[in-house]
């Protein structure tokens, strides 16, 4: 993929980055978060530290090169959270 070669990912990143979009999503995201409890307790420990290192790595190199759409929406997942009245308060 050509911005793939334009970030210049290291054939690790690529891989990490692919098993972070796949199936493994849920255990590095146990990981890092503590929860939930029976996949976190499943880990056995394990918290791939150096697998996580490289997706963060492939995702910094790809914010280099790529900009998302500006017809493209973001969603990011806040379930159970409640957001301070301060959030929805313009900044002076």
């Amino acid at each position: 993929d050509q911005t793939a070669l334009d970030a210049k990912l290291m054939p690790t990143e690529v891989i990490a980055l692919r098993l972070f979009t796949g199936p493994m999503f849920m255990k590095y995201n146990a990981s890092l978060r503590l929860y939930p409890a029976d996949i976190f307790d499943g880990l056995k420990g394990n918290r791939y530290t150096t697998t996580i290192h490289a997706v963060v790595s492939g995702i910094i190199k790809l914010s280099k090169v790529w900009r998302l759409p500006p017809s493209r929406k973001v969603y990011r997942g806040l379930s159970g959270m409640i957001l301070p009245q301060s959030f929805w308060k313009k900044d002076a």
